[in-house]
């Protein structure tokens, strides 16, 4: 039998957001479980829109419809790709380590078109025995890089993650990327999470860069 959900146009923001709510509390299946992401996916949203026990076409065709224009959006600035591929020209080796369960990442990765930048030096955590901030994620990626840790810089958004990372991994500098909006800041007392550098946009990276 097909399940049929009607709601009016005017709760999609109030779905939307509980959906948010969702996907931030639980993103993936549990590590023992076998459920397939996109199902697991699925289910947040029959919750959120009120039908937990709600399933077939109706769940499916919001899922989709979520999952198609998310990757549509998921591309790299034509500035950022420019300032990567200057970096390359100038002798930087780049490498992406994401963390995340392999399937959605890989089409992230696959959306942007990550493999055209990186080639194949790109490390998803979900296909490793560890994720960031682990040190072996950091190792694993320095020896797909033919790199030592003493000369390696790790970029990112996370302080718990990519911050955390490089310095327990020993990389000679790791530098923030804040962001617009973001209020959270490394606390004085924990060593562990003061990243060498800190800035505001991914493109401010290569005057940084100039002073290591």
């Amino acid at each position: 039998a097909a399940a049929v959900l009607s709601r009016p146009a005017s709760d999609a923001p109030s779905i939307a957001e509980a959906f948010r709510r969702e996907l931030a509390a639980s993103p993936f299946p549990p590590d023992a479980s076998d459920i397939p992401v996109d199902e697991w996916r699925c289910a947040l949203w029959g919750r959120a829109m009120g039908a937990p026990d709600l399933q077939g076409a109706a769940v499916r065709q919001v899922h989709d419809l979520w999952h198609s224009k998310r990757l549509s959006d998921f591309k790299l600035p034509h500035d950022v790709i420019a300032m990567v591929r200057r970096l390359q020209d100038a002798g930087y080796t780049t490498a992406i380590i994401t963390n995340g369960h392999k399937d959605v990442q890989r089409a992230k990765l696959a959306a942007c078109d990550a493999v055209a930048l990186f080639g194949d030096r790109i490390i998803v955590s979900g296909e490793q025995p560890e994720w960031k901030p682990a040190p072996s994620i950091f190792h694993t990626a320095l020896f797909m890089v033919g790199a030592r840790a003493e000369e390696s810089i790790m970029v990112g958004d996370g302080l718990k993650t990519d911050v955390l990372g490089a310095i327990r991994a020993g990389l000679l500098a790791s530098v923030w990327v804040r962001g617009a909006g973001v209020e959270e800041l490394p606390r004085p007392e924990d060593p562990e999470l003061q990243p060498t550098h800190t800035i505001a946009s991914v493109l401010d990276l290569e005057p940084i860069l100039a002073q290591l």
